[in-house]
């Protein structure tokens, strides 16, 4: 199948390999497939929102996951307060699956 333009998939699915304080967890989740510029505008208009800048950007990269903490900014707060790093785990394991790779040759 060739690559061809604005045929890229929309959403993403992952299963991600969680490991620390004391645990190690995958959590199966599905990325809304964000082009950079969407993030970084994104991230722009947050600098002047009231909402929490990192609970704010996961939701909008994440459209759903299998936690047991809701997708909302209260979820993701209370999912930070009992697992401090998760969040940013979560972004970065967005930008790996999304990140494109060479296979084989």
């Amino acid at each position: 199948m060739a690559i061809k333009k604005g045929n890229a998939p929309k959403t993403i699915s992952a299963k991600l390999d969680i490991t620390g304080g004391g645990e190690s967890n995958t959590i199966s989740l599905v990325f809304h497939n964000r082009k950079p510029s969407e993030i970084r505008e994104k991230a722009k208009d947050l600098e002047t929102s009231k909402d929490p800048f990192l609970p704010s950007l996961l939701l909008y990269l994440v459209k759903e996951w299998d936690t047991g903490y809701s997708l909302s900014i209260e979820g993701v707060l209370d999912m930070e307060d009992e697992r401090p790093g998760l969040s940013d785990a979560l972004i970065q394991g967005f930008h790996r699956v999304r990140r494109l790779e060479l296979e084989g040759n």
